[in-house]
């Protein structure tokens, strides 16, 4: 009799308390995540190796006026045959900082802001890999490169295979001498049905929340906190805290719509069926710890290339031109030396 007479008692707070306690634990949690990316922030800040991490005083910006009246900065230095570089969404030329400082001697090395990044502006047309594409053409034709060996990181990557799939041929040989795609892939991401669009509906709701949220200030702490989380998930073991921190100030610059109009288009993007029209010496380079594009996607596009050729780095995530920066440009230096 006493317990059944205990029981609903025992309901009526047992809830509440569990509430309370879930509540408690997920702000615990929430807490201690905060206090271990401020204490990470501060080693980036206090490790920072000074200049090693900017670009050089002596590059030379361009910028290029497109037909729809965006600006896209290009940023360049060194004489010899031309990388022409690429980066990721959300970052910006920034990112290939050690190529721009270990090869210049050797190579022309030309990056692009691309569209909505960086300094580049957005123009009347909407983002895209085919705009953006075009744009990178655009740049091609205003500094009359040729010869190029055109290098795309992650998104980036994508953007090169779009361009030298829409490219006529006989522009293609005239401009660009090969492919290097690094820490990318050709899709698909999505295969389950249904599920593609369902996250390009959602993925543009959450970033206008998440821009609302902190325009309204109430999301300033954890956006930081998960900018700082996204970049350190780009990296594999034991990053350099400087580098996280630089990949997580480019995302911080990055506009809100930038990303909130890309990121979808990125999950549901598939470029495989298009693969045999590039033509070109191809190199895939991948980190075997990238959990943003894991090495499985470059071993497909490499296959599907009809001259691809596959280069997997151990111990390293998602930004092999920071993580291994000798060997990464030791890898340019050896596929460019085979093109020529």
């Amino acid at each position: 009799m006493s317990s059944r007479q205990g029981g609903p008692g025992l309901r009526r707070w047992a809830s509440p308390a569990l509430v309370v306690a879930a509540v408690g634990g997920a702000a615990g949690v929430v807490a201690a995540q905060h206090r271990m990316v401020r204490r990470a922030l501060r080693a980036a800040h206090e490790g920072r190796p000074g200049a090693e991490l900017e670009l050089p005083h002596d590059v030379v910006h361009h910028d290029i006026v497109t037909d729809d009246g965006a600006t896209i900065r290009v940023v360049e230095r060194g004489h010899g045959p031309t990388l022409l570089l690429l980066h990721g969404v959300g970052l910006s030329t920034g990112i290939w900082v050690h190529q721009f400082n270990d090869m210049a001697d050797r190579h022309r090395v030309v990056a692009v802001d691309l569209r909505g990044h960086g300094c580049s502006t957005t123009g009347a047309r909407p983002l895209g890999l085919e705009v953006m594409a075009d744009d990178v053409v655009a740049v091609v034709e205003a500094l009359d490169l040729r010869g190029c060996l055109l290098v795309g990181h992650s998104m980036g990557g994508m953007v090169a295979l779009v361009l030298m799939q829409n490219l006529l041929e006989e522009d293609r040989r005239s401009r660009f001498e090969g492919l290097a795609v690094v820490s990318s892939a050709a899709g698909p991401f999505v295969t389950l049905p249904g599920l593609k669009s369902l996250t390009t509906l959602g993925v543009p709701l959450w970033s206008r929340l998440a821009l609302s949220a902190e325009e309204a200030g109430a999301w300033a702490a954890p956006g930081r906190d998960l900018r700082w989380w996204a970049a350190r998930l780009a990296f594999g073991a034991d990053p350099v805290p400087a580098q996280v921190r630089l990949v997580e100030r480019m995302l911080e610059a990055t506009p809100a719509g930038t990303l909130g109009r890309l990121l979808p288009l990125l999950i549901g993007v598939d470029l495989s069926a298009r693969l045999l029209d590039v033509e070109v010496p191809a190199l895939v380079v991948v980190g075997d710890h990238d959990r943003l594009t894991p090495p499985r996607y470059a071993r497909r596009l490499a296959h599907a290339l009809p001259r691809g050729q596959l280069v997997e780095l151990p111990r390293c995530g998602h930004m092999p031109m920071l993580e291994r920066r000798r060997e990464f440009s030791r890898l340019l230096d050896e596929f460019c030396a085979k093109l020529a």
